[in-house]
């Protein structure tokens, strides 16, 4: 390891690796340092990919259930849960996803990885803690923290129980609870409860807020709880969570649904899923001008902080929380330091996947947003009922809404719910970006059957209504 380098990285999650990787493939002198089991961060080894190896797990046992729903009489009697080697699969798949990492970062000369923690001394001074061996101290030009989030644990009695399990423990859990409590409805509390739900798991599901979901479309939102409970997930919204007690074996969840006395719920396991906060500790900010709150790191529109030369990317910074989002920041900031701006990504084209069951796709702003914004909002809509694809999967249940300008038939957001929502949302992300005009997705072939159609029929039916008066 050096003692001075033009840019120190801190963070190798998906804010992080690209930018490091970016500006030693320029040339720079480059240290990354990340705490965790490698390159890639939370997202690969605690988050979104070891969630959705489960997810894949749990979506193959759900087929096994619908086999005869296609003609198919296998003998599903004998197909049993194997939850360690569901595990073992998940190990192997991230040990290589890391490796692979590892390995293209070995291929930069001028980068430097070193796993540990890193913390300023000074506006361009950190001290290097590894993992193993001697701590050391490093000069630096520039630097970019990148140290993401962690899971939110809010003031609750009982909430330090050994039962009680956050986002990350649960995905390493050895047993499929028989019965489980989620405290969040949100994206991650979501996807687990249908997850867990198809393993075996009796789930009830608390959420404080009056629908599931927040921000997300409420009209599909609707949808999918709707889903979920036909598959026998109790969701209480509007519901107040008062404590956690230990009783034997169990853990009693004390709750207040609005407008009802307080009850309890015994259970094996609770998941405290209700969101994540950046990840500001042992940085050393006092050491430098950095401003920064709860929320995240204060920073201006070029992802600069209020100590010149040092900028922050990704869920350190606040909302919105997404690994391709702290990707894009970091690449754009890339491209800055370098004299070859491009423009910084605006969350009003970003897009998102909740891996729910359907999954849920969201790119741009939804109806409400875009009423909010001014603009005279359209929708074009589709119900996957009447699509070929869908139907021909047993996977019917959905639908998709196209929000645009009236005045310019400009496509300001897609939003779809449909096994697959998350293949769409590389056109919508398209759409959105360039802000194309209805006219032309429907002059766009599109091929029969997939479920790109439901694109051009739900702008050729909101286009033929208008030319129709209606």
């Amino acid at each position: 390891m050096k003692t001075h380098y033009d840019f120190l990285i801190i963070g190798g999650g998906p804010g992080g690796t690209p930018t490091a990787m970016a500006l030693a493939s320029a040339g720079k002198q480059v240290l990354l340092v990340e705490k965790g089991n490698g390159p890639g961060g939370t997202c690969l080894f605690e988050g979104c990919i070891p969630s959705k190896i489960l997810r894949e797990s749990a979506r193959r046992l759900r087929e096994l259930s619908e086999t005869a729903d296609f003609g198919l009489c296998l003998p599903t009697r004998d197909v049993r849960l194997d939850w360690s080697a569901i595990q073992e699969r998940k190990r192997g798949i991230l040990q290589r996803r890391a490796q692979g990492a590892l390995a293209h970062l070995q291929q930069l000369p001028s980068l430097d990885y070193q796993q540990g923690t890193a913390s300023f001394l000074g506006p361009r001074q950190a001290r290097i803690d590894p993992i193993e061996g001697d701590s050391c101290e490093v000069e630096f030009d520039q630097c970019i923290i990148a140290t993401g989030s962690v899971p939110f644990l809010p003031p609750i009695r009982g909430i330090d129980h050994p039962r009680v399990l956050d986002n990350q423990s649960i995905l390493a859990i050895d047993h499929v609870p028989k019965d489980l409590v989620i405290i969040g409805a949100g994206p991650i509390g979501v996807e687990l409860a249908q997850i867990f739900q198809t393993f075996g798991s009796q789930v009830t599901l608390i959420e404080a807020a009056p629908d599931i979901l927040g921000p997300v479309d409420q009209e599909l939102a609707g949808l999918l709880r709707q889903r979920m409970e036909a598959d026998g997930i109790k969701i209480l919204t509007d519901c107040k969570l008062n404590q956690i007690v230990h009783s034997g074996q169990s853990v009693c969840v004390e709750y207040t649904p609005s407008g009802q006395d307080q009850q309890h719920h015994f259970t094996d396991n609770v998941l405290m899923a209700v969101g994540r906060r950046p990840n500001l500790t042992g940085l050393g900010l006092e050491n430098t001008a950095i401003k920064h709150t709860p929320h995240g790191i204060d920073v201006d529109a070029t992802l600069r902080t209020d100590e010149p030369g040092i900028y922050a990317v990704g869920d350190v910074i606040g909302q919105p929380m997404f690994a391709h989002w702290a990707t894009a920041q970091g690449l754009a900031l890339a491209r800055q330091l370098l004299g070859k701006p491009i423009p910084f990504p605006d969350p009003a084209t970003n897009t998102a996947v909740i891996f729910s069951e359907p999954e849920l796709g969201m790119a741009g702003l939804s109806e409400a947003q875009a009423k909010q914004a001014g603009f005279d909002v359209g929708v074009a809509r589709y119900d996957y009922q009447q699509d070929a694809r869908a139907q021909i999967a047993g996977r019917d249940s959905g639908m998709l809404k196209i929000v645009f300008d009236q005045s310019s038939h400009k496509v300001l957001g897609v939003h779809a719910l449909v096994e697959g929502a998350g293949d769409l949302m590389g056109e919508a992300a398209l759409l959105v970006k360039t802000g194309l005009p209805l006219e032309a997705i429907a002059g766009a072939i599109h091929p029969h059957p997939t479920l790109t159609e439901s694109f051009v029929q739900a702008v050729r039916a909101v286009m033929a209504k208008q030319q129709a008066g209606q």
